[in-house]
């Protein structure tokens, strides 16, 4: 890449703070510089480093390559003021006019007191002690005078051209409104999630019955779906375990972290983890117990269980591992999931047969709701039997 950037005449331009603060790494100055690539020094925007400070940068080009290098000499001071000046005006293509004190060019000037109590004393013995002054000793509020293009700006540390209170004001009043903005977007999981990153919004409706089987009853329902008019497209074992985060004001949702291990042969040997922020489901206007349930949003979990936790704050945790074995079947032309869990752990382990589908209007969830009940009775499962929760609402 380097010798990429050099052959094609690319500046480039690290910024040290920034590049530290978004772990980013350490860029080679020594390397570009000697490769002979147009090397300058910059800050970044104030979003990923907050003051702003080219005497900060200064003093991290020349310390920084020191330190990973284990050679003190591997970016002079005199180098690393070069990077923020001439080599600077080099790398953004612009040395016929700034970044050096000459003749001709514009008179950005800049005047350092090196006279204050953290940069004394001072030494002369040589000509390149004032390179190490200012790299290792200046600060930015040493800066006393500020001239561009011969235009002062800045005189005995005082704005001359722009209205510093007026300007702290608008600045305070903007935090303010983002203050306003994070803190109630904080108390919505589902923007709290996204704020994460590399995540979908995914909204899922489902249709869904739940019902108490016997041991017998679930191997004889697993055998009836070999048969018309059923017809199975997919077929899985896995053991899951399954987080839920409850809060206490229920508007705002549950979210489920699972853990997803396939059992059966040839299966994907990786757990696969997922996280789901859930509205709470209700009850359709159905002869049978019928669910209508809504997820907000999923996603692939990239981050431990104690991470969502102590983001999130839940009010509540309950843990729930179940033994699934799933079905896909059509029936009637509609897709169905059908499964048949046991959970070990639990107070009433089941066995459970569960019975979901995509929903995308009322209609379609209506329709949905006639062919589970349609299963129902194939399966010849009883009305009492019909269970009117969901597993978490069963352990609590």
């Amino acid at each position: 890449d380097i010798a990429l950037l050099r052959a094609h005449g690319v500046g480039a331009v690290p910024c040290p703070t920034s590049n530290l603060k978004l772990a980013s790494g350490i860029a080679p100055y020594r390397q570009l510089l000697d490769a002979g690539v147009k090397t300058g020094l910059g800050t970044d925007g104030p979003a990923s480093n907050d003051d702003q400070d080219m005497f900060a940068e200064i003093h991290l080009a020349a310390l920084l390559p020191k330190g990973v290098s284990g050679d003190p000499t591997a970016v002079p001071a005199r180098d690393a003021l070069s990077l923020a000046t001439n080599r600077g005006a080099q790398a953004i293509h612009m040395a016929h006019l700034i970044g050096s004190l000459e003749a001709g060019m514009r008179a950005d000037v800049i005047v350092v007191e090196l006279g204050r109590l953290h940069s004394a004393p001072r030494y002369t013995y040589a000509a390149d002690s004032i390179y190490s002054h200012l790299v290792y000793s200046a600060r930015a509020t040493d800066v006393r005078d500020v001239l561009v293009d011969g235009r002062l700006l800045v005189r005995d540390r005082e704005l001359l051209t722009l209205d510093e209170s007026a300007i702290l004001a608008r600045a305070q009043q903007i935090a303010d409104r983002i203050n306003t903005f994070l803190a109630g977007r904080e108390q919505n999981l589902l923007d709290k999630l996204l704020a994460l990153g590399d995540v979908d919004q995914d909204e899922i409706f489902e249709v869904q019955v739940k019902a108490h089987v016997s041991a017998e009853q679930a191997e004889r329902i697993a055998a009836r779906l070999l048969n018309e008019p059923i017809t199975i497209t997919k077929a899985s074992e896995r053991t899951q375990y399954d987080t839920y985060f409850l809060f206490e004001r229920r508007e705002l949702g549950r979210v489920r972290l699972r853990e997803d291990r396939r059992t059966d042969a040839g299966a994907r040997l990786e757990p696969k983890y997922t996280i789901t922020l859930m509205e709470q489901a209700t009850r359709g206007d159905y002869p049978f117990a019928i669910l209508l349930s809504r997820a907000r949003y999923t996603a692939i979990a990239s981050h431990t269980t104690r991470f969502y936790r102590e983001y999130l704050q839940p009010d509540h945790v309950i843990e729930i591992g179940k033994q699934r074995r799933r079905w896909r079947i059509l029936y009637k032309g509609e897709d169905f999931a059908l499964n048949l869990d046991t959970l070990p752990r639990s107070g009433d382990p089941g066995p459970f047969l569960e019975i979901k589908s995509r929903t995308w209007g009322r209609r379609d969830a209506d329709e949905k709701a006639a062919l589970i009940g349609e299963l129902l009775a194939l399966f010849e499962v009883d009305d009492e039997a019909l269970v009117k929760q969901e597993y978490v609402e069963m352990e609590r």
